[in-house]
C-alpha cells in the first residue's frame, strides 16, 4: 500500500468514525460523543490536508486539475467550514448531517479514473477562479442543506410534541432558519459567478450554450431552486419549512451536477 493510499484510507476512517459519533450525540445526547466526533473530525481534516498536499507534491496533481481533485478539495472545505461554524451555540449537532456529505464526496474522489487533461483553450488564469467560486458556493449550500434537514426534523418533532430527546439537542427553528438564509445568501452569488464563467468558457470553446450536459442541466436546476428560495423569501415572505425544502432540493441538484461531471469523466467524454 502506497503512502497516499494509506493516508486516504485513514482519512476516510476518521470521517466515518466522526460521523458515527455525531449521530450518537444527536440521538442519545452523549456529550462525550460530540467531543470525540469533533476531535476525529479535526484529525480527518489534518490527514485530508496531508493527502491533498501529498497528491500535489508527489503526484504533481493540481487541486483543480479534474473533477476528482475538486471533490477532494470540496470535501475538505466543507469539513473546515463546519468545524468553524460549530463555534456558534448548539450547532455541533449538525455534524450528524454534514459529516456524511464530506465522507461521501471524499470517497467519491477515490473512484479516480483516466481523466483527459484540461483542453488548452480552457486553461487560463481565470480557470482556478471559476472552480473556486463554484466550490465555495457548494460549501455554503452543503452547510445550508444540513441546517435545512435539521429544521425539517425539528419542526416535525414540535408538531408531534416530542419535546424530549433529539428535540432538546437541535437548535431552535429561528436559529436554523436565520443561519440557513445567511448560508444561501453567501453561496448563491458565488455559484452564479461560477455558472456565468462556465458559460463563457463553453462559448470560447465553440460549444452551443443552449446544449447542456447532464451536469450542467442539474447545475442550472440547482441555481433555479436557490434563486427561488431567495426570491420567495424576499417577495413572498417565505420562511421555515418551504424555504428549507427548497434549499434541500437545490443542494441535491448541485450534488447531481457533480455526479454528472463524474460520469462524464469516467466515460472519457
Amino acid at each position: 500500500m502506497g503512502l497516499l493510499t494509506l493516508i486516504f484510507s485513514l482519512t476516510g476512517l476518521a470521517y466515518a468514525a466522526s460521523c458515527g459519533l455525531f449521530f450518537v450525540h444527536l440521538t442519545r445526547g452523549k456529550e462525550s460523543a460530540v467531543r470525540g466526533g469533533t476531535r476525529l473530525l479535526a484529525a480527518a481534516i489534518a490527514t485530508h490536508a496531508a493527502y491533498l498536499a501529498g497528491d500535489f507534491l508527489l503526484e504533481n496533481r493540481d487541486p483543480t486539475a479534474d473533477i476528482y481533485q475538486v471533490l477532494v478539495l470540496l470535501s475538505l472545505l466543507i469539513s473546515v467550514a463546519f468545524l468553524l461554524s460549530m463555534r456558534r451555540a448548539r450547532l455541533s449537532v449538525l455534524g450528524a448531517f454534514i459529516t456524511p456529505i464530506a465522507l461521501v464526496l471524499f470517497l467519491s474522489a477515490g473512484l479516480r479514473g483516466s481523466v483527459p487533461p484540461v483542453p488548452e483553450g480552457v486553461r487560463s488564469a481565470l480557470l482556478p477562479v471559476h472552480i473556486a467560486v463554484n466550490v465555495l458556493g457548494i460549501v455554503a449550500f452543503a452547510l445550508a442543506f444540513a441546517t435545512a434537514v435539521a429544521y425539517v426534523i425539528q419542526e416535525k418533532l414540535l408538531r408531534s410534541k416530542q419535546v424530549v430527546g433529539t428535540f432538546q439537542r437541535l437548535p431552535s427553528l429561528d436559529v436554523l432558519d436565520s443561519f440557513g438564509l445567511k448560508l444561501v445568501t453567501i453561496g448563491f452569488p458565488l455559484f452564479t459567478l461560477g455558472m456565468v464563467s462556465g458559460s463563457f468558457w463553453a462559448v470560447k470553446l465553440g460549444g452551443d450554450p443552449t446544449h447542456l450536459t447532464t451536469g450542467q442541466g442539474f447545475a442550472v436546476l440547482a441555481w433555479v431552486f436557490f434563486a427561488g428560495v431567495l426570491l420567495s423569501r424576499a417577495a413572498a415572505g417565505w420562511r421555515g419549512r418551504r424555504a428549507a425544502i427548497g434549499t434541500m432540493l437545490g443542494f441535491l441538484c448541485s450534488l447531481a451536477a457533480l455526479g454528472g461531471y463524474l460520469l462524464r469523466s469516467a466515460g472519457g467524454s
